[in-house]
């Protein structure tokens, strides 16, 4: 049925450009998405089939993304530069990952008569069979990234959905082939790309805006069918985090987090968490501090793109005074139905607190003493429960996690096993919020963490092994998918 329908979907693109009449202005053109194999992403929708250098099956998404470039790979079109009049012409690139800066995505850039896209710092430059008149525009976030030449002294561009027209004197172009995800410069390829691409052409002028239109609803339409079925809560989260990271998730990932969102559901545990952050698998840091339930996270301390690895998760720093407030409050639950918990990549083997709060007569943290490398846990608490496996649980990895349900006990889980502890009676909750890498000490951090989290949560009581089990099926799916 998905095979059906995205053949279904390219057959509609094509039918489309054909009323527009516009597909006989791609000379070369490659649809890189929605297909079963690199293979078949690489099977020309009209002209010469281009030639692979580099890219590998892993590099291919079909979900509408495309392939990745890797910074190393590249793609001969084996389309001339000079294969179209001097004075009809367009070459066009679809974006669909994050912008590779310093790189063209396609391009031939001889001394004169150049054809090239380039991703600068701050902005896109286009050139149309010219040296001169260089189109400067913002750089986009995704979508078709073009330009097209029908006269001597002018071109058109279209950048994240805007036209605009460029004057620049034409020149005479070169017989060099046209590369994609870098640039030929006078035989040599150089300005490699690591964007994502998911359709290139290559061709006599055509209309920017029809072949934009056209080009986008095909990849949202094969991204919608990859999306078939899926949970409209993992669907709206999935939504905010591409707005966030300004690029389209991975179709792998978007698997994980909707095998994660139903499999929560289907245990019944998505209500209980109040509060929760997915720390791997966005594209940027911006994206992993998208909510997955609750109310989004305040960084404090400086956070940097350095400090988050989508594949396994965000890294403190006690040195800068790193944390997130979950932005909530610990009393939101019920004094004796309530949990934290948080999945650790790396530990760390210092004192530190994971998640929690420290109030004036009750304490809902994951404290790691490093004095005697213990864990020691406070739910509601006053007293202490300590890892009943005694010393070398530290800096542990996995879930850790801590639930009640009454006042009299609370059940702990770290390395898959799940423990009751019998401290003190429970506590009334306090009016703190959870932090995250550090503890909440009546309204100021401290004990930080340098522990690589790759989730937390915090809500009421839950199965903490059903939790487990959930929480590092995505961790390992992601881990996989990127």
């Amino acid at each position: 049925m998905t095979a059906v329908a995205r053949i279904t979907a390219v057959d509609r693109f094509i039918k489309g450009l054909k009323e527009d009449g516009i597909y006989a202005d791609l000379q070369a053109a490659c649809v890189m998405a929605g297909w079963d194999s690199l293979a078949g992403a690489l099977t020309p929708l009209v002209g010469a089939a281009p030639t692979n250098s580099g890219f590998i099956a892993t590099d291919y998404d079909r979900g509408g993304i495309g392939i990745t470039g890797d910074g190393t790979s590249y793609l001969n079109s084996n389309r001339a530069n000079n294969a179209d009049p001097q004075n009809d012409k367009h070459i066009s690139i679809y974006l669909t990952g994050s912008l590779d800066i310093a790189s063209f995505p396609i391009g031939d850039s001889t001394n004169t008569g150049r054809s090239d896209i380039y991703f600068s710092t701050s902005d896109t430059t286009i050139r149309i069979n010219g040296s001169g008149g260089l189109a400067v525009r913002p750089n986009p976030t995704s979508g078709l990234v073009a330009g097209t030449r029908s006269a001597s002294d002018s071109f058109d561009t279209i950048v994240s959905g805007t036209v605009a027209s460029q004057a620049g004197v034409s020149e005479t172009p070169s017989s060099n082939n046209i590369a994609v995800f870098a640039r030929n410069n006078s035989g040599t390829v150089d300005g490699v790309t690591t964007s994502t691409l998911a359709f290139y052409s290559i061709g006599s002028a055509t209309d920017l805006a029809l072949l934009d239109a056209r080009v986008s609803t095909l990849m949202a339409d094969l991204r919608a069918i990859e999306e078939t079925g899926f949970d409209r809560d993992a669907l709206a989260y999935i939504r905010a985090v591409e707005e966030a990271d300004g690029a389209y998730l991975e179709t792998d990932v978007k698997v994980a987090i909707n095998n994660l969102v139903s499999g929560l559901k289907a245990e019944g545990l998505w209500e209980s968490m109040a509060s929760t952050c997915l720390l791997c698998g966005p594209r940027t840091l911006a994206g992993a501090l998208v909510p997955l339930r609750g109310d989004a996270p305040t960084a404090y301390g400086g956070w940097a793109s350095g400090d988050y690895d989508r594949a396994t998760g965000l890294t403190g720093d006690p040195t800068a005074s790193l944390y997130l407030d979950s932005n909530f409050p610990a009393d939101s639950t019920d004094d004796d139905d309530h949990h934290i918990a948080v999945y650790v990549a790396n530990g760390d083997p210092s004192s530190h607190v994971d998640i929690g709060y420290s109030g004036v007569t009750s304490y809902s943290q994951i404290l790691s003493n490093a004095s005697n490398n213990l864990i020691l846990y406070y739910l509601g608490r006053n007293s202490i429960a300590y890892s009943p496996s005694g010393t070398g649980q530290g800096d542990t990895t996995g879930l850790i996690g801590l639930t009640s349900d009454s006042g009299s006990s609370f059940d702990f889980r770290f390395n898959q096993t799940t423990g009751t502890a019998t401290a003190s009676a429970s506590q009334s909750l306090e009016t703190l919020n959870y932090f995250v890498f550090a503890r909440n000490n009546i309204e100021t951090p401290d004990v930080y963490s340098q522990s690589k989290l790759s989730f937390y949560s915090a809500g009421s009581s839950l199965d903490l092994a059903k939790l487990d089990t959930h929480v590092s099926a995505y961790v390992t799916a992601i881990g996989a998918a990127i």
